[in-house]
């Protein structure tokens, strides 16, 4: 038998229960299982031998129309338990002052009176926290009942694994291996950011790059954190697709659960796992945790309720160490000179910084500036934008107050190429097939800023190819010291 946990010594010993009625007993044996003394004062008869019966409970009779207290009042907290509104307020009368006063009552006609606090959930919100729960688990046992009948079950992350793909990755795969599946987490692109590195070199995972024999072999295909409208070519089919950005037109499948309320992916799958009592360790809470961090600026950008609860039980899972390690690697080395240049090299108009850096050796150059940038007063949006595997890629950030930066993505650039995002982080990539990189200051500046000035859009597009044709970064080897 397992120890009964100590009672919380910041919690009050003692809770007083007046009155009669139906919850009276049901409130009794709740504060008795938490080793809580109970004072109850009745004038029921009835109600006091119902209740003999618990240790720790002290009963006092009074009289059954509640005119008078009794000759010892308990101190607070008070619960009363009577169904009518003007006996519910007699006995407040009577009572010290005190906000500790709670009302607990099925009479659910009448509204209840002023001065009393909600001791239980209402019968309705009991009610949805109980179908949210039978909804989540719905989607649990449809994701179970699929890769019980897979043979080779095969999760897909988009391009560079990041973060937020990483620990809903590795959720699904809990899921499934719990239900008896076998799946292999895999990914398109090519790991270069030294966080995703050191998470993956920490979690010990066979996550790896895939290959063209992994997908054509595969009878159950899984895409989190993304959607098949990511692929320009070689679009897979996906059975599943669990994501966070806004849905897709295209994106079907047998099973699909896109949330564009929530801030991360992992934040879906931490409710998977939760609601169908699944163990998270402490490797797997980490990489949840550093997936939801990632994706809302540790809960400061597009982070809702649902959010803000994984967040809550993860982190007393998590190992807080290594992600303060993670926290504090941002930038690596080599890319120093070159966030060093973009933001040197930022043209200033309005309430945006623009920033364009030619080939940049990695996305991530862009992500590194545009969220530095983002920290200056008086800016509200910032553009970084570059050319990277005969692609423009220009990433957006914004305060999420004046600029819809993922819509305004879109709008510009999602004819040409894939584009959007959320309201504070949005992200486009158009093929330019081998043209000059100075063409791609026009393709940026003309879809950006289609309301500007034709001017002022040749002054800009002018100042952004001057900054490409002086010196660029630095070679981060010239700036070590060698010893001799």
């Amino acid at each position: 038998m397992a120890a009964r946990a100590k009672p919380d010594p910041s919690l009050p010993l003692q809770v007083t229960i007046i009155g009669h009625n139906s919850q009276v007993v049901p409130l009794v044996g709740f504060f008795v299982g938490g080793e809580m003394a109970v004072q109850v004062v009745t004038g029921s008869a009835e109600v006091e031998e119902n209740v003999a019966c618990y240790p720790g409970v002290d009963v006092q009779r009074i009289a059954p129309d509640y005119t008078a207290s009794p000759p010892d009042l308990p101190a607070p907290p008070y619960i009363i338990c009577v169904d009518q509104g003007e006996l519910a307020t007699r006995i407040r009368a009577w009572l010290p002052a005190s906000v500790a006063v709670f009302l607990a009552t099925n009479d659910l006609r009448r509204k209840r009176p002023p001065g009393f606090l909600q001791i239980m959930p209402t019968p309705a919100e009991h009610r949805h926290s109980v179908f949210s729960r039978l909804g989540a688990l719905k989607q649990v046992d449809q994701l179970s009942t699929r890769v019980r009948a897979a043979r080779s079950p095969l999760i897909l992350i988009y391009g560079d694994p990041d973060p937020d793909a990483i620990g809903a990755a590795l959720g699904l795969a809990t899921l499934w291996k719990r239900a008896g599946g076998q799946p292999a987490i895999r990914y398109t692109g090519e790991v270069r950011r030294y966080q995703n590195k050191l998470l993956l070199n920490w979690l010990k995972q066979p996550i790896e790059q895939v290959t063209s024999e992994e997908m054509s072999g595969t009878d159950l295909l899984a895409i989190v954190d993304c959607q098949p409208s990511f692929w320009k070519e070689d679009r897979p089919r996906p059975q599943v697709i669990i994501d966070h950005h806004p849905r897709h037109p295209e994106s079907d499948g047998e099973y699909v659960d896109i949330r564009p309320t929530y801030g991360s992916t992992s934040t879906i799958l931490t409710e998977y796992l939760t609601v169908s009592d699944t163990t998270i360790d402490r490797k797997l809470a980490t990489a949840l945790l550093y997936g939801l961090q990632s994706d809302t600026d540790d809960l400061q950008r597009n982070a809702g309720p649902a959010d803000i609860r994984a967040y809550d039980l993860l982190l007393a899972k998590a190992d807080r160490n290594f992600l303060a390690r993670l926290h504090k690697s941002q930038v690596p080395l080599d890319l120093l000179d070159y966030v060093a240049w973009g933001i040197t090299h930022r043209v200033h108009y309005d309430d945006v910084f623009i920033v364009h850096f030619g080939a940049v050796p990695t996305p991530d150059v862009l992500v590194q500036t545009a969220d530095l940038l983002l920290l200056t007063c008086g800016i509200n949006w910032v553009v970084c934008a570059g050319v990277h595997d005969d692609r423009l890629i220009a990433v957006f950030r914004g305060d999420g107050h004046h600029q819809d930066v993922g819509q305004r993505a879109a709008l510009a650039f999602a004819k040409l190429g894939s584009a959007g995002g959320h309201r504070t982080m949005g992200r486009a990539e158009v093929p330019v097939n081998g043209e000059h990189v100075d063409t791609t200051v026009e393709l940026l500046v003309d879809n950006l800023f289609r309301r500007m000035s034709p001017r002022r859009r040749t002054t800009l597009v002018r100042r952004l190819r001057n900054h490409l044709h002086g010196a660029g970064p630095a070679d981060p080897a010239a700036a070590a010291l060698e010893g001799e």
